[in-house]
């Protein structure tokens, strides 16, 4: 992670700590806060696992070893970010859940939006 990334991330989740969850709208900024620091952790995690499997195949095969078993182990080694990857997606689906949730079980407490007229383009 680059220090642009690590500051931003860093920012991001100074931005979490500090929303105190008193309000419907301090809970929705708080949800799609979560859902974009978790997105960037899994576009991040994704390109690494990229990048660790090209470079870890490209190495010189042991005694005895061909170059697919190197690309194989190489593939099996990066698998585990793609996994970590993968829980961030489910990380930031969650959090975007909880709103969801939130307006399902509590609607009586959250204020909604007033319904726009529809537009009447015949006219």
């Amino acid at each position: 992670m680059s220090d642009s990334q690590a500051s931003e991330a860093r920012r991001i989740i100074a931005d979490l700590d500090a929303i105190e969850l008193d309000t419907g709208s301090d809970i929705r900024r708080y949800t799609e806060t979560v859902r974009q620091l978790a997105r960037a952790l899994a576009m991040e995690l994704e390109f690494t696992a990229q990048e660790l499997e090209a470079a870890l195949a490209e190495l010189p095969p042991a005694q005895g070893e061909s170059r697919l078993a190197m690309r194989r182990k190489a593939r099996s080694v990066a698998k585990h970010l793609r996994r970590a990857a993968e829980a961030q997606r489910t990380v930031g689906v969650e959090g975007v859940r909880t709103w969801g949730s939130l307006r399902k079980h509590f609607e009586h407490l959250v204020k909604k939006r007033p319904k726009r007229k529809p537009l009447d383009l015949s006219a």
